[in-house]
This record gives C-alpha cells, sequence and structure tokens, in this order.
C-alpha cells in the first residue's frame, strides 16, 4: 500500500512539472519586450486565466511575433496566420480581464 501511495505522488508530481514549465514559458515570452512592474503582473494573472489549446495558440503567437520585434521589423502580413491573430487576441482578452 505505501509503494502504492508513493507512485501516486511521484505520478502527480510528474504532470505538475510540464504545467509549471508552461507558465515559465507563457511569462516569459509576454514580458520579453517589457519587463515593467504592470506587464510582469498582468502577464502572470493572464498565465493563470489560459490553459489548454488557448495557451498552446497564445504561446505560439507570442514566439512569432516576439521573433518579428527582435528582427526589428514587424510581422509581415503575408507570414500573420490567422492563428497568429487568435493567439494575440487570446493574450489581450485575458490580460484586459486582469485589468
Amino acid at each position: 500500500m505505501r509503494i502504492l501511495k508513493i507512485a501516486a505522488v511521484a505520478a502527480v508530481a510528474m504532470m505538475a512539472v510540464p504545467a509549471i514549465a508552461l507558465a515559465d514559458d507563457f511569462e516569459a515570452l509576454c514580458t520579453a519586450t517589457d519587463k515593467s512592474e504592470p506587464t510582469v503582473a498582468s502577464c502572470k494573472c493572464a498565465s493563470g486565466k489560459l490553459t489548454g489549446a488557448d495557451r498552446t495558440t497564445a504561446i505560439e503567437a507570442m514566439k512569432a511575433m516576439n521573433a518579428a520585434m527582435a528582427s526589428g521589423k514587424a510581422e509581415e502580413a503575408a507570414a500573420a496566420t490567422q492563428k497568429h491573430s487568435k493567439g494575440i487576441e487570446i493574450v489581450m482578452t485575458a490580460q484586459a480581464t486582469c485589468m
């Protein structure tokens, strides 16, 4: 019985690690261009509101947006996919509910 309990605790811990990593990815991407306190707080709040497919879409969109900003130019309209637009909309909506 004790081995079963230890195995259950280990399984739960292993499932929690990817969720923590996703939270870190989201917050790091969200604050990549602005590390001011209001932005950090807003990104942390939004991170807690996004799950599943919406979270994945938001992360992909932020990666594309941050890459475009790092290159010094806006993302080209032809390269901006509908999915990226939806992802940015998801992030902005989540942040707006945190204000």
